[in-house]
């Protein structure tokens, strides 16, 4: 295992994890608010009506809340694709490129940088294949850990929808039965603030991730990192098909959806990673 002042990279598993502040706060709010929707669930509407259907409602909601929660851990302790360190001199750069060579060298890293790697301040490394750094996730979104990022918004987005959606319904029981078994565990007017902290968290859920999730989808199809739509860089790039590949692996199946299904990159990293300098 190596570490520093900003980080810890545990070798052949591929874990990693920012100290970063800011990133950790994030993560931490991300998950209050997961709970908060499960408290919500289990103290609100299943005691108003409690039958099989809200069960089974429950059931999903927390199935869901379950595969957001796992992309998110996985997309934020797995390493994004960091650019292992090698000791050469911008000199040394120069001169093998005058060779014939075509490299590209970081001044932060003091190091070569592979093709479409950039660096990244916060994890100051950098990173293949990186669209950004996203404090949410505390951690880069790159070539390792794209897939697991996707799906965290993905179900975050189904979450927040399910969870108004339940609330509307809720309110709409409630306003039938003129609220009559609604307050069963919680008094009325504290059912009501709920409610309305729960639509307020729902919207917010829903504006960033579908937001999120098509871009990334967006960036998957064209073959163009966030970064690099930003730079404007130029290169040949693969088809829409061939990128989802790349991604979240070949053919098109259910394991896409599977945050415990790790993504081909990854898979070949893991099967041939060496020690690295970081």
């Amino acid at each position: 295992m190596s570490e520093d002042k900003e980080m810890v990279f545990v070798n052949k598993t591929g874990r990693w994890f920012v100290w970063d502040p800011c990133g950790i706060t994030c993560a931490v709010f991300t998950y209050g608010l997961l709970v908060y929707g499960v408290i919500v669930k289990f103290t609100v509407v299943i005691p108003a009506f409690p039958n099989y259907l809200t069960w089974i409602n429950a059931l999903v909601f927390m199935l869901l809340v379950f595969l957001a929660i796992t992309s998110h851990v996985k997309a934020m302790i797995t390493n994004p694709g960091i650019v292992a360190r090698e000791s050469a001199t911008e000199e040394e750069i120069i001169e093998r490129n005058q060779q014939g060579e075509n490299l590209k060298y970081c001044k932060k890293c003091r190091s070569i940088k592979p093709e479409r790697a950039h660096h990244c301040s916060t994890c100051e490394h950098c990173v293949r294949r990186m669209d950004h750094h996203c404090p949410w996730i505390n951690n880069c979104v790159g070539e390792f850990n794209q897939k697991y990022f996707v799906l965290f918004t993905f179900y975050v987005m189904l979450v927040s929808f399910h969870g108004l959606a339940t609330i509307v319904v809720f309110f709409f029981f409630c306003l039938s039965t003129e609220f009559n078994g609604c307050d069963a565990w919680l008094p009325g007017p504290l059912i009501f603030v709920l409610m309305i902290l729960g639509v307020f968290e729902g919207f917010l859920f829903i504006l960033f991730t579908c937001t999120m999730f098509w871009s990334q989808v967006y960036s998957i199809c064209t073959d163009e990192t966030g970064i690099e739509s930003i730079k404007h860089e130029q290169r040949e790039r693969i088809s829409w098909k061939e990128a989802l590949y790349e991604v979240f692996g070949s053919p098109c199946s259910f394991s896409w959806l599977n945050p415990f299904v790790p993504p081909p990159s990854l898979v070949m990293y893991l099967k041939h990673c060496t020690p690295m300098n970081v």
